[in-house]
């Protein structure tokens, strides 16, 4: 005799619907393009840095997220820094045409960037040139570390026609943080 009839069948089936319908609901994770694939360690997290001196108050935090969009065929890094006083949105994507990973960088402010990245063992490189008012600076270019618990981000910027060193981030993952806009 089958168990799956009269007042056991319904809520069996119900509760099979239910997990048919949220997993159906649910969106599924693309695959990274395999070119994007130096990014990886970082989608799906986000990381945090307090980029004050040590003891200044009111501390200055970074709020970084990253995320693959448009099928894995792109990342999104949405940042924030202090609840939205400034940030920003990358969209890192593969470049045809150079045949590298390439940026742009949209900001809060009156500027914003556009650039590329190169991968090398467990650190990124970034090159990138600045347009529009972010005072004297036109160029910035990074190296970014993974860590065991996160990554460091050092940098340097090109002003006033001479590269000067910028400082050095270092960023953990925090799960539960998300960048916010004013």
């Amino acid at each position: 005799m089958n168990r799956l009839t009269g007042r056991t069948a319904r809520p069996v089936l119900t509760i099979l619907s239910l997990v048919l319908a949220f997993t159906a609901a649910a969106p599924a994770l693309a695959e990274l393009d395999p070119r994007l694939a130096p990014l990886g360690p970082y989608v799906g997290r986000t990381f945090s840095a307090r980029m004050s001196p040590p003891g200044a108050e009111p501390a200055t935090v970074d709020v970084q997220q990253w995320e693959e969009i448009l099928g894995g065929k792109a990342v999104r890094i949405t940042h924030s820094i202090n609840g939205g006083e400034y940030g920003g949105e990358s969209l890192l994507f593969w470049d045809v045409a150079r045949e590298t990973i390439a940026y742009w960088y949209v900001t809060t402010a009156d500027f914003y960037t556009h650039g590329t990245m190169s991968a090398g063992g467990d650190s990124l490189v970034t090159h990138e040139l600045v347009v529009g008012n972010a005072g004297d600076i036109s160029e910035v270019e990074g190296v970014w570390r993974r860590t065991a618990d996160g990554h460091s981000v050092t940098s340097r910027m090109m002003s006033g026609g001479q590269w000067q060193a910028k400082r050095t981030t270092e960023y953990r993952e925090t799960p539960d943080a998300a960048p916010a806009f004013r």
